[in-house]
C-alpha cells in the first residue's frame, strides 16, 4: 500500500510536472529557487560550486538565474550530462586533485557553495542523520578552503541530533545563518537547508 501511495504521489507531483515543463532535470531546482528568492544568493558574475550536483538541476537554475553570466563548477561521483556554461567534474570532492581543479578554475575564490549532497539512506534514522551531517561538515571544510570572504553557503542536511553542532560550527564561520524548509521538499522528507552568508575568513 505504501508503494502505491508513493507512486500516486509521484504521478501527481506538481514540482515534478513543472520540472518537465521547464526543462529542469529534477524537481530539486525549485528548492534552490525558493532559497534564492528568499535570500538573494545568485546573480550575474558569481563563481559558484555545486556539490553533489547530479543530475544538474541546481546548476541549471543558477546558470539561468545569472543569465548565463556566472562561472559554475559542478562535481559529483555520478555522471552529469553537459550543461551549457557549466564546468563538470566527475569525482570525489575529498580528492585533493579535484579541489586543485576547482582552485585553478576560480583562483580568487568562490562566491557561493551549494551542497545538495546526501548519503545513501539506510532507513535507520540516527545513521542517516549522522551520515548527512558528515557530508555537511565536508562541505564546510571545502568552504573554509575555497570560499571568498563575504561568500555564501547552502547545504542540505537530514535534521537530527547532530544538527545543533552543525549550526554552531556554521555560525563561527558566517555572520548570518538560517534554517529553511522549502515548500518543494516532499512532505515526508526529513531534509532542511542551512543558508549562510557573510563568510568571515579572509582569503
Amino acid at each position: 500500500m505504501a508503494a502505491k501511495a508513493w507512486f500516486k504521489d509521484r504521478l501527481n507531483d506538481h514540482y515534478l510536472l513543472k520540472a518537465r515543463a521547464d526543462d529542469f532535470r529534477s524537481r530539486a531546482a525549485y528548492k534552490l529557487e525558493e532559497i534564492d528568492l528568499k535570500y538573494k544568493l545568485i546573480k550575474s558574475g558569481l563563481k559558484i560550486l555545486d556539490l553533489g550536483a547530479a543530475p544538474g538541476s541546481w546548476s541549471q537554475y543558477a546558470m539561468r538565474k545569472a543569465s548565463g553570466k556566472a562561472k559554475i563548477i559542478a562535481i559529483d561521483l555520478l555522471e552529469i550530462q553537459p550543461i551549457d556554461g557549466v564546468t563538470i567534474i566527475k569525482g570525489d570532492i575529498r580528492d585533493q586533485q579535484n579541489q586543485q581543479k576547482i582552485l585553478d578554475l576560480a583562483p580568487s575564490g568562490l562566491d557561493l557553495i551549494l551542497s545538495d549532497m546526501a548519503p545513501d539512506t539506510t532507513g535507520v534514522h540516527h545513521a542517516d542523520t549522522e551520515n548527512s551531517a558528515l557530508l555537511v561538515h565536508l562541505a564546510l571544510d571545502i568552504a573554509e578552503k575555497l570560499l571568498k570572504h563575504g561568500g555564501s553557503f547552502v547545504a542540505k542536511v537530514f535534521e537530527g541530533a547532530e544538527y545543533k553542532a552543525l549550526i554552531d560550527r556554521t555560525r563561527k564561520l558566517f555572520g548570518f545563518v538560517k534554517s529553511f524548509n522549502p515548500k518543494a521538499s516532499l512532505n515526508r522528507s526529513r531534509e532542511v537547508f542551512m543558508v549562510a552568508r557573510q563568510f568571515k575568513t579572509n582569503k
